[in-house]
């Protein structure tokens, strides 16, 4: 009896983890649902994640990025689902600073969450979590939790794409948007952000987005791959030996057929207002971005005349 509470308090909390609406759940949900009808698929990390609303595309679209996640959990995710998606005539692929040399261990904690969503597991799952996607993470969980009974908080709103349409809370915000602030304090915020400098992570995650590409152009899929915006203290922060590496295999990609390169990385149509923090665009910068690459998409797959 003494137990009881804690064991009902412990189910309550995988409960709401599990059915309150997040981009993790809601994604696959729509997938699921819309599996017949999607006709381009959005892989990559919270950059795309952030960038691109389906809610402004012309194209039926899943956006399955998601913050965290690497080229390996991109790859997976596309393998599983591509079989799914009958209708599925492009796919969109990130191709940021980071993606190339990012790779997550066996020790990721949002493995599990691919295992229960998705039925993609990269590295063996634990039956404790198996059972229980808090127990992935306690931490990470018990902060989500406590946000959400302080009523202070912003309480993020999602599309059924599973799209923050609200997303705005971050460092351009806290400072109110103002470049010298930011400017001043971006050597200390950004001194540990995407600094992974890995030649060997390079060449895996060659291998793993090659396959990628060759499946979709043997089965006559046109893909779109872009850099997304990124605001200009990132861009300084940059090294140069990493970028030379993505800039190569960038340009490799350029000679393929049925492959549209896109880069906007430094595009001046984007400010200050239109980012969260850095490297992340806001609701409004997503808006704008899903535009514009919706123009590109249907470019793309119009009919030849």
């Amino acid at each position: 009896m003494f137990l009881l509470p804690v064991f009902l308090l412990l189910v309550g909390i995988e409960c709401y983890i599990l059915f309150y609406p997040s981009t993790f759940n809601t994604k696959p949900a729509y997938l699921r649902k819309n599996a017949g009808a999607i006709e381009a698929l959005v892989l990559g990390s919270s950059h795309n994640q952030n960038a691109i609303n389906p809610e402004f595309l012309h194209i039926p679209t899943a956006n399955l990025a998601n913050a965290g996640q690497d080229v390996q959990l991109d790859s997976a995710l596309f393998f599983k689902t591509v079989a799914t998606l009958p209708a599925l005539k492009l796919l969109i692929l990130e191709m940021d600073y980071h993606t190339m040399e990012e790779k997550n261990d066996a020790a990721y904690f949002r493995l599990p969450w691919y295992k229960r969503f998705y039925d993609v597991e990269l590295a063996p799952v634990s039956l404790l979590n198996r059972i229980s996607i808090y127990s992935s993470e306690p931490s990470f969980f018990n902060k989500l939790l406590i946000d959400e009974m302080n009523p202070r908080k912003l309480r993020y709103k999602l599309n059924k794409f599973g799209f923050i349409l609200n997303d705005f809370p971050g460092v351009m915000e806290d400072l109110d948007y103002d470049t010298l602030a930011l400017a001043k304090t971006s050597a200390e915020r950004l001194k540990d952000k995407h600094t992974i400098n890995s030649p060997e992570n390079f060449a895996f995650n060659r291998r793993k987005l090659d396959a990628i590409i060759r499946y979709a152009l043997s089965h006559n899929l046109k893909l779109l791959v872009m850099s997304t915006p990124m605001y200009s203290t990132y861009i300084a922060n940059e090294i140069a030996e990493k970028n030379m590496r993505r800039r190569h295999y960038i340009d490799s990609l350029k000679t393929l057929p049925n492959l549209t390169y896109a880069d906007f990385e430094q595009s001046s149509r984007f400010d200050v207002h239109d980012f969260k923090n850095d490297d992340h665009l806001n609701s409004t910068g997503a808006k704008k971005f899903s535009m514009m690459v919706d123009s590109l998409m249907l470019e793309m797959i119009k009919p030849k005349q």
